[in-house]
């Protein structure tokens, strides 16, 4: 087949470099980088319309969704593959999602199963990968050991910049009460899944009525939902990361890896971000022990930072993701915390016995190997859409 990549801001090459291992014709939409949530001008797809007019391609290929990209596809008759990395996506929650030239493939379990709820078309759980023949290419020196040698590392984002924080002064009491204690119920505890967050109709109402249309751009999603998911998932997010951080500093050393200069961490030893492409990889492979903090609308799957953490070769210390059971053996391939007891007791342990903690890494990047190449992944992307267009 020929396909057309189509860029998508803040992601990578990694799908365009294994399409073309995989012998399969590839061309890069160099005109724009585009973002579902807040789309380019619409002449960016009238751009990309008139070049298509011009261009057939066989099929069109993205990370995430882009409805306006669905609707061209659909208006063409040609399959548009969107291989979704975040979760929830709320442009799965628009109309073009259920156009039927789309074949969309979901890594977390509990969010496909919800869609499916919806009766969306061409619709798979496929979990996410690892371009291993880019964390396979490590090149080590001794500045890279000197720089990213650390005891305990984390590579991600505070989201010290959300909803919550911007607007939680606005609110009544009562309505700033119900979404404080939802944050506190869930605060560091990871032994069950969280589900995605649902406000009161009261608390819904009134920020409904605070905000309007314009800015609660929610599409089809239920508002009660969006609003939910809006305004807490990325604060608990926040507070789980910068706890999580701050009770390890009090006994280890903490090195973050983060854009920005975030506040209220005590101790810990701040970094700028680091290239996903170049240098990531080595943090990961260099550090003892590798944090995953899984952002918690992120409900049952695996995100991408765990499988780059292990297929670089790392040790992963993540905390417990139900879906983690179904692809490998805890304590044999990567290690899990369920709460702030067990990641102080685990992390202890594992910086004093090196042998059992390098021989998981190297458990945990075999199984990557096995399980999670983008190699055996988009091999079984592109066997469901050809069998399906057959």
């Amino acid at each position: 087949m020929y396909f057309l990549y189509i860029r998508i801001a803040n992601s990578t090459l990694d799908l365009p470099w294994v399409l073309s291992e995989l012998g399969e014709q590839v061309k890069i939409y160099e005109e724009t980088d585009f973002d579902p949530v807040y789309p380019p001008a619409p002449e960016e797809f009238e751009k990309l319309d008139a070049f298509l007019s011009d261009h057939p391609y066989d099929c069109l290929i993205s990370y995430l969704f882009v409805p306006e990209i669905s609707d061209i596809c659909q208006k063409r008759g040609v399959p548009y593959i969107g291989w979704v990395f975040d979760s929830p996506l709320t442009t799965l929650f628009q109309p073009a999602a259920k156009n039927p030239c789309n074949y969309l493939f979901i890594f977390d379990r509990a969010e496909y199963e919800y869609l499916k709820s919806l009766e969306i078309p061409h619709l798979y759980y496929q979990p996410l990968g690892v371009n291993l023949s880019r964390t396979g290419a490590l090149e080590l020196t001794s500045e890279d050991e000197k720089n990213f040698n650390c005891d305990i590392s984390f590579v991600g984002n505070l989201y010290e910049y959300n909803s919550y924080n911007r607007f939680i002064h606005l609110f009544p009491a009562d309505i700033a009460a119900e979404l404080k204690l939802y944050l506190l119920e869930h605060l560091c505890t990871w032994h069950h899944p969280k589900p995605w967050p649902r406000l009161s109709q009261r608390t819904t109402d009134y920020m409904n009525q605070t905000f309007g249309d314009e800015v609660l751009n929610h599409g089809h999603m239920d508002l009660d939902l969006f609003l939910g998911i809006s305004f807490l998932s990325k604060k608990l997010a926040q507070m789980d990361r910068i706890t999580v951080l701050n009770t390890l500093a009090e006994h280890f050393k903490v090195d973050l890896y983060t854009r920005g200069a975030p506040s209220y961490l005590a101790n810990v030893q701040i970094h700028p971000s680091v290239n996903y492409y170049s240098t990531m990889n080595k943090v990961f492979y260099l550090s003892r022990i590798n944090l995953n903090i899984t952002q918690p609308s992120i409900e049952t799957g695996l995100p991408q930072r765990i499988l780059d953490i292990m297929g670089s070769g790392g040790f992963c210390l993540s905390n417990y993701q139900p879906e983690l059971e179904d692809y490998f053996v805890i304590g044999r391939d990567l290690e899990v915390f369920r709460d702030l007891e067990e990641l102080k007791d685990k992390t202890a342990y594992y910086l004093c016995h090196e042998k059992e903690r390098l021989t998981i890494a190297m458990n945990g990047y075999q199984r990557i190997c096995e399980k999670f190449s983008y190699t055996r992944q988009l091999k079984q992307i592109l066997q469901t859409v050809k069998e399906d267009l057959a």
